[in-house]
C-alpha cells in the first residue's frame, strides 16, 4: 500500500464493518441516520476548530508521509474523516447493543462513574492548568460527565442515555485504543502498556507535543485520548437522543417488519 493513503485506510477500515452491518435486519441502523448525522455534526462544531486551533500551535500535528496531501481549513482530509468515522463506529455498537442486550448490567455504577469522571477531570485540569491538551480535555469532559451524573439522577431518559454510555464504552475502550495506537505508532502493539518512554515512539500518523499532556501512553496512544474520546462518543450520544426525540425516532426499537 501507498504509505500516503494510511490515514485514510485507518479511517475507512474502522467504518467499513458498522458501514456494511447498518443494513442487517435486526437492528437496521440505516434507520437512524436522521439523527445520527445530525449529531456528528454537532459534535463536530467543537472538535473541529478545536482541532484546527491545537494544529495551528503546534499542540498536535500530522506527518505528511501518510497523508494523501489534500487539506481542508489546516487539517488533513483524513482528520476530518476522523471525526466521521470514529462516532459512526461507536454509535453503531452503542445502537446495536441497545438491540442486542436490551437489559444490560451495571445500572447501579453509571452515575457514580460519570461523577467519579468528573471529579478526577476536575483535578486533572486543575493540577495541569499549563498542559493546553490535557487541561482543555478534562474542563469540557468534566462538565459533560458532571451534566450527565446531574440529569441522570433527575431524569429517566438521561439516567438510560449516561448508563447505555458506559455499557458501550467499556468494550469500545479495545478497539479505540487500536486504532488511535496505529495513528500515534504503527506498531504500537511493539511498546509497553504502560509506556513513558514517549521519546522512543517513531512512526506516527498523528504526533502529540508532550508539553501538553500527561506524558504517559497506552502503548503508543496517549492516555488523554481516553478522555478525549469519551467526550466525542458522549457528546454525539446526547445530541443523537435529542435530535432522535426531537423528530421522532425511538432508539432502541425494532425495525418494521417487511411486507
Amino acid at each position: 500500500m501507498n504509505p500516503h493513503y494510511l490515514y485514510l485506510a485507518v479511517d475507512l477500515a474502522v467504518l467499513s464493518i458498522p458501514l456494511a452491518c447498518s443494513f442487517d435486519r435486526k437492528v437496521r441502523f440505516v434507520r437512524f441516520w436522521p439523527a445520527l448525522f445530525p449529531a456528528i455534526g454537532v459534535m463536530m462544531l467543537l472538535f473541529i476548530p478545536w482541532d484546527i486551533a491545537f494544529t495551528e500551535r503546534g499542540i498536535w500535528g500530522f506527518n505528511p508521509d501518510y497523508l494523501s496531501g489534500i487539506w481542508v481549513a489546516g487539517i488533513p482530509l483524513e482528520e476530518w474523516l476522523f471525526f466521521l468515522c470514529i462516532p459512526y463506529a461507536c454509535l453503531f455498537t452503542y445502537e446495536s447493543l441497545k438491540h442486542y442486550i436490551p437489559n444490560p448490567v451495571g445500572g447501579a455504577f453509571a452515575i457514580p462513574a460519570s461523577a467519579l469522571l468528573a471529579v478526577l477531570c476536575a483535578g486533572l485540569a486543575a493540577q495541569h492548568t499549563d498542559r493546553w491538551y490535557i487541561g482543555m480535555t478534562c474542563v469540557l469532559t468534566g462538565l459533560l460527565a458532571a451534566g450527565l451524573a446531574y440529569g441522570a439522577s433527575r431524569w429517566a431518559s438521561v439516567r438510560q442515555w449516561n448508563h447505555r454510555l458506559w455499557f458501550a464504552y467499556i468494550p469500545l475502550l479495545l478497539p479505540f485504543i487500536a486504532s488511535n495506537g496505529m495513528l500515534t505508532g504503527l506498531r504500537f502493539w511493539e511498546y509497553p502498556a504502560h509506556n513513558r518512554d514517549v521519546a522512543a515512539i517513531s512512526d506516527q500518523i498523528v504526533w502529540y507535543n508532550n508539553d501538553h499532556n500527561l506524558q504517559l501512553r497506552i502503548f503508543s496512544m496517549p492516555i488523554d485520548d481516553l478522555f478525549y474520546g469519551f467526550l466525542m462518543i458522549a457528546m454525539t450520544v446526547v445530541a443523537y437522543e435529542l435530535i432522535a426525540r426531537r423528530i421522532g425516532l425511538v432508539t432502541g426499537s425494532a425495525p418494521a417488519p417487511r411486507p
